[in-house]
């Protein structure tokens, strides 16, 4: 049982889809609150969101400027969440914490844990020459006038979800499509527009988590991935449909690609191989495969995997690759220890049947790949000529 000792669990995650980043937080403050993890802090990166705090939930439609039909042009996802604050936006480059701490003594105190949040954000940009300052009344920090970090959260019996999201070298106009933390005119930066240069995302994580253990006073340690995987999105000649499997019930009973852990030793291309052979039964017709560039992790709930003896929750990063059958085969052989079903569907119909939030964008990922693709092929070979 992990109690008053001290120690806080660093996750660094990489990018993580915001139901994603949801859930891991969900599953790691239920073992907080079991007293089955000692404190945690994810680090991570979302794809494009705003997210609509508690404060902003009838005022959304006010605060966001732009019709829905264009952000999902944009692509970019419309959350309600239930943290404190009002409307944000989160996108690559910039450094998400989710801390979720037990707190304890005169921590309990929720002003005065935000506080704290400032604190660990002022002092990681001073290392990087940056002179950041609160503003009265205005939680976040602000650099020359201008907001480079907000901070929203959700305390649930004195145990800490959401947390701080610092501007480090995201692309800033999306907070042009709405009223940043509800405030009418404000600005927002990132530290590569204020020390205009590159800033190493990374060293920016390693600063924070030592700022955090010192204002905290806790002590990191890392704790890494628990697992690697790989997806595997298949499309079959010429009619252009993807191959789902439908996962026994007990398992979760929904539809995905070919997915798979990566064994130790082993490379992601050669495991995602590996598993379409092992899924399919298509050993010796695996065709060539394209890495997609999406790496992101997730977790699984414990009762999806009610086999595996891992501490949970049980976190895993995914490598994607994407690949086209030269026909549909005329019998899949499916692992009856893992799926019950297979199907063929047009690309529309598998965004609608897969469940996650990752597996419709590593679709999504796949059709613009495999068409561009498919392009060149044509023009190598004259058939447009």
């Amino acid at each position: 049982m992990w109690d008053e000792d001290g120690l806080l669990a660093v996750r660094r995650l990489g990018l993580v889809e915001y139901e994603d980043g949801l859930l891991i937080q969900r599953l790691v403050e239920q073992e907080r609150q079991r007293g089955a993890v000692p404190d945690t802090i994810l680090l991570l990166e979302h794809p494009p969101v705003i997210t609509v705090g508690r404060s902003a939930a009838q005022k959304a439609s006010r605060q966001i400027l732009c019709p829905l039909e264009r952000l999902r042009e944009l692509g970019i996802d419309v959350v309600q969440t239930d943290r404190g604050g009002a409307v944000t936006y989160h996108g690559p480059g910039q450094l998400v914490a989710y801390p979720i701490l037990q707190l304890r003594g005169a921590e309990r105190d929720v002003h005065h844990y935000l506080r704290l949040l400032e604190e660990v954000i002022i002092r990681t940009l001073a290392d990087f020459g940056i002179e950041a300052h609160r503003e009265a009344g205005r939680t976040g920090v602000w650099v020359r006038g201008e907001k480079i970090a907000s901070i929203g959260v959700h305390l649930s019996r004195w145990i800490t979800r959401h947390g701080l999201a610092l501007n480090v070298a995201n692309d800033l106009s999306p907070f042009d499509l709405i009223v940043p933390c509800g405030l009418s005119g404000v600005r927002m930066t990132s530290m590569e527009r204020v020390c205009g240069q590159h800033v190493s995302f990374d060293q920016v994580e390693s600063a924070l988590i030592g700022h955090f253990g010192q204002v905290f006073n806790r002590r990191p340690f890392v704790k890494p991935i628990d697992r690697e995987s790989v997806m595997v999105i298949l499309r079959s000649l010429p009619d252009n449909r993807y191959l789902l499997f439908k996962r026994r019930a007990e398992a979760g009973g929904f539809w995905q690609p070919v997915t798979g852990f990566i064994e130790p030793g082993e490379s992601p291309p050669a495991a995602a191989i590996r598993e379409v052979a092992e899924e399919t039964g298509l050993k010796d017709q695996c065709p060539p495969l394209h890495r997609l560039p999406y790496i992101h992790a997730f977790a699984i709930a414990p009762e999806l995997l009610p086999d595996l003896s891992l501490p949970q929750p049980v976190i895993v990063r995914e490598h994607t690759f994407a690949a086209e059958l030269p026909g549909e085969p005329g019998k899949i052989e499916l692992d009856p220890r893992e799926h019950t079903e297979y199907e063929f569907v047009p690309y529309d119909q598998a965004l609608t049947r897969v469940v996650w939030a990752g597996t419709r964008r590593a679709l999504k990922l796949a059709e613009q790949t495999l068409n561009q693709l498919s392009v060149l092929k044509r023009l190598r070979t004259g058939a447009d000529l």
